[in-house]
């Protein structure tokens, strides 16, 4: 499962500098064929001007809807992250119960399981990694509890809470990777944002091109409006990009485990 999408390509003033040219260029090519068909122009500017008013409030509406999407994502990573720490907290308590040898294997493997998601913390390029380096780890804690399950069938209590925290671990792994990778924003989504961005700026150039001098300054301050929200919205959908879930409950754990 990848999280490959094109904006992971290229840093974010790359991404701002595509926007702006896209914003601009629409309205430029609006003014631009304004003045060409200048001599044939008759309509009335109330219609005109409830045409580009609709189709800036239809941009602002998919705006504030992806807006939407990405935020809610961003929400469910920082929860999904929390309820990671405390199950992996918990099964490192829960461990503390069983005997030797499973005790120690099973918290050394809990201590390298944290100490990869600091390195992913600081690195999120790594993340495939990561994932491979997690379900290796996984897998080995596994066969520890089945083996302890085997050999002491008597302490039933005690091997159903361990197991019960290792599947919570196991599954809230299995949701941030799904809110991570997968739930980003379509590809079609983008499409139509961009596409209606360019056609409401091609309007707006439109209307600025029937007067007699256009002012470019307004054009300017609109482009770098719309180029800010859409910016952070791709920055939130990113997983690499400059707006990170704040990942100090994680550092936190992982220092009280290592120091016990």
């Amino acid at each position: 499962m990848s999280s490959f999408h094109l904006f992971d390509l290229f840093p974010l003033w790359v991404t701002f500098l595509f926007v702006i040219v896209i914003i601009l260029v629409g309205a430029w090519s609006g003014v631009t064929f304004t003045r060409w068909k200048k001599n044939s122009l008759s309509e009335e500017d109330g219609p005109l001007n409830t045409i580009v008013g609709a189709n800036l409030a239809l941009l602002a509406f998919i705006l504030a809807f992806t807006f939407g999407l990405t935020t809610t994502r961003f929400d469910a990573r920082k929860m999904y992250m929390l309820d990671e720490v405390n199950t992996i907290e918990t099964t490192w308590l829960r461990a503390g119960l069983i005997s030797e040898p499973a005790r120690t294997e099973i918290k050394d493997l809990l201590k390298e399981y944290v100490r990869i998601r600091v390195e992913l913390a600081k690195h999120p390029e790594m993340i495939e990694e990561v994932i491979g380096q997690s379900t290796g780890i996984q897998h080995k804690i596994w066969i520890i509890v089945n083996d302890l399950v085997k050999m002491e069938p008597r302490n039933d209590a005690i091997n159903a809470l361990l197991i019960e925290s290792v599947n919570d671990m196991f599954d809230n792994q299995t949701k941030r990777i799904t809110v991570t990778q997968s739930h980003r924003i379509p590809g079609m989504i983008w499409v139509a944002l961009f596409t209606l961005t360019f056609i409401s700026m091609f309007a707006v150039g439109y209307l600025f091109g029937k007067m007699e001098k256009t002012n470019w300054y307004l054009i300017l301050a609109l482009s770098l409006a719309f180029t800010a929200v859409i910016l952070v919205i791709i920055d939130l959908d990113s997983t690499r990009g400059t707006i990170q879930i704040n990942h100090q409950p994680t550092f936190n754990l992982y220092e009280r485990i290592s120091g016990g």
